[in-house]
């Protein structure tokens, strides 16, 4: 994969954030040096990955960048990051202005918006046959306010097998709690691909809705 602007995006989008958090949570870090291994990793990382088309087809690339730069940080630290730090500091990421700003003006819950997404996805699920893209799948609910996503193919799983931190995937799933609830939303999921299901299963409703339950 070559770097695009996605990759680059996502770079100076999240990396602030991210190294905020380092420097709060790690007092004595040379945080220049932790910027600097981790900006190598990145794009070490981003060239050993297949491509699974532009982000305007797939915008599911977004997240794939997201797990190379987590994972680029956590080989940065050189150990002194556990499993549940990673988690920390994955979860502080939402807090990035224009990943917050990007979920909280979605509206998932409106039927055009349910469909359009159909549409996307299967854009999206042709541009790569890779492991490394997702193969997604949006059930409408019975009315707008609930819908299901079922992922049969996890890019990430992919990614974290290539980087031999198969152990750190489920971190990054615990994310999409804290995204869905920041688009007004509660997700309930009985299995991930990362924790040996045969599919992640999203259902996902209004909050204080009928379906809220």
């Amino acid at each position: 994969m070559k770097i695009s602007l996605c990759e680059k995006i996502m770079w100076y989008a999240l990396s602030p954030t991210i190294f905020k958090f380092i420097e709060q949570y790690w007092e004595d870090i040379d945080i220049q040096s932790i910027k600097r291994l981790s900006k190598g990793n990145y794009k070490a990382m981003i060239s050993r990955t297949p491509d699974i088309g532009s982000f305007r087809k797939n915008p599911l690339r977004i997240p794939l960048a997201g797990g190379m730069l987590w994972l680029s940080v956590y080989d940065a630290m050189e150990g002194k990051m556990n499993e549940e730090q990673f988690g920390e500091m994955v979860s502080a990421t939402i807090e990035a202005p224009m990943l917050k700003k990007n979920f909280q003006k979605q509206k998932p819950f409106d039927i055009k918006t349910q469909k359009k997404k159909i549409e996307k996805n299967k854009i999206a699920n042709a541009a790569s046959d890779s492991e490394f893209n997702w193969n997604t799948e949006l059930i409408l609910g019975r009315d707008e306010n609930e819908y299901t996503v079922i992922y049969h193919r996890c890019g990430l799983c992919a990614l974290g097998k290539q980087e031999h931190h198969e152990e750190l995937i489920p971190y990054m799933c615990k994310m999409d709690y804290e995204t869905i609830a920041m688009t007004g939303g509660v997700l309930k999921r009985q299995g991930t691909l990362a924790s040996g299901a045969d599919c992640c299963d999203f259902y996902v409703c209004k909050k204080d809705s009928k379906w809220d339950k």
